[in-house]
């Protein structure tokens, strides 16, 4: 009697290869960007003889309303009227004045 062979023959062992690996994505951050920091515009308003750093003027206004509040700046708006010397500022809908 003569054997049967198998249809199909037997695989043959292909030699094993490492599973691909995924690849590491970059995480985008401030640490990975090259080239210059971002431009920060420094603003004056002058008004008579008198010059006011704008700039200035914010951090200040950030300044007092830190000063009598826990929570952080989420939004911030400086009015500036230097016919009376002063600015007003409404930072998360707390009001407050600032002399120039």
């Amino acid at each position: 009697m003569s054997e049967k062979k198998s249809a199909a023959p037997a695989a043959v062992a292909a030699p094993e290869t490492p599973a691909a690996e995924p690849k590491k994505r970059r995480s985008s951050g401030a640490a990975q960007r090259r080239g210059r920091p971002p431009l920060s515009p420094e603003v004056y308003v002058e008004f008579g003889t008198n010059q006011y750093n704008i700039t200035d003027v914010i951090e200040r206004a950030k300044a007092d309303y830190r000063a009598t509040h826990k929570v952080g700046v989420q939004s911030c708006k400086v009015y500036v009227k230097p016919e009376e010397g002063m600015a007003y500022y409404v930072i998360n809908k707390v009001s407050g004045k600032l002399e120039l």
